[in-house]
């Protein structure tokens, strides 16, 4: 652990001598790659050193050809681990985009020639997790996790790659950075809100408003879908032969509802929070609304892009920067 913490610190203090912006795909080459021995590596060559002490003491030739042993062995590790992690071909994969609470998993998609032993890969930063695999082959995915709290972008940070393979005294390293985000849209919470007519719209509602698909009034006939319910079905055009036939609705929307910041009680992060909850809400059930929320002003519509797009304001509300800070 202690070893693990000196190594982060050295990392931090040569960050603008290993820390390079590197272009996707990467090809790991030797000029990326660091080696030096792992704590157990530093126990291994003192207790050769010892050896070599006490045999030149003693002038015992036994103890000198095992500290000879022992030596011969490090130029085959260090060699075998600096193959074990060369040439692999690094290519970020495309993040999602996750609420506060869950889990973002940023990703590496690896390709190789043959399977890769004793990888570990780690995050820069200390909120990370990473994960160690005994075997990584090519076409599989390798990342670290994250827990962000926060709303806001979320940047990954270099990753540090490392295997001891194979005796575990040796370590080569890479240290890479992709510039990976993701954006963290606001924690949904359960509150009270209430949909607002535009003040500018008043007067004007029949030029504003449209017609959905719901159970107000008859429009017509379309083909029955299988696993509608028999309610559904124009029976009448069974009779006379025509097929089955639904029957379909048609029902009228405001579209100058809003769902306005300033209407909703509480601090700004529990307003923000029942405001995601809205919008969740909202596009789940079809309902076209706008929204307002300081200087931004989503016009009202409806559908999975119009719900991203709400979204996106609101997680990044009042954030200057542009990035979440964990």
């Amino acid at each position: 652990m202690a070893f693990d913490k000196l190594r982060k610190f050295i990392y931090r203090r040569l960050n603008v001598y290993m820390h390079r912006e590197m272009k996707a795909p990467l090809t790991v080459g030797y000029d990326q790659i660091r080696i030096y021995p792992t704590a157990v590596g530093f126990l291994y060559l003192g207790i050769c050193f010892l050896l070599f002490i006490l045999g030149i003491n003693y002038q015992n030739n036994l103890i000198i050809i095992i500290c000879c042993i022992l030596l011969s062995v490090v130029p085959y590790v260090i060699l075998d681990t600096y193959k074990n992690i060369r040439s692999i071909i690094l290519e970020p994969v495309e993040t999602d985009n996750y609420f506060a609470g869950q889990s973002v998993r940023f990703k590496l998609h690896v390709t190789c020639d043959h399977p890769r032993f004793a990888v570990k890969i780690a995050p820069m930063k200390e909120d990370g997790i990473g994960e160690f695999r005994d075997t990584v082959s090519s076409g599989e995915d390798i990342g670290i996790i994250f827990h962000p709290q926060q709303r806001g972008w979320l940047e990954s940070g270099a990753f540090i790659i490392t295997s001891t393979y194979p005796l575990g005294i040796i370590c080569s390293h890479i240290v890479i950075d992709f510039h990976q985000k993701s954006l963290i849209y606001p924690r949904p919470v359960t509150g009270k809100y209430q949909l607002t007519e535009n003040a500018s719209s008043t007067g004007s509602k029949l030029a504003s408003s449209s017609t959905v698909r719901g159970m107000d009034e008859l429009s017509g006939l379309r083909p029955y879908r299988e696993g509608e319910p028999p309610s559904l079905i124009a029976w009448k055009q069974v009779a006379m032969n025509r097929g089955l036939m639904s029957k379909d609705f048609t029902a009228t929307v405001d579209e100058n509802l809003y769902l306005d910041f300033n209407t909703i009680s509480g601090g700004v992060e529990d307003r923000i929070s029942i405001m995601t909850y809205a919008v969740l809400q909202l596009s789940s059930s079809g309902q076209i609304f706008g929204m307002k929320i300081g200087s931004e002003t989503l016009e009202p519509d409806h559908g999975e892009e119009h719900k991203v797009r709400a979204l996106t304001i609101l997680a990044l509300y009042g954030k200057n920067n542009g990035s979440s800070t964990l």
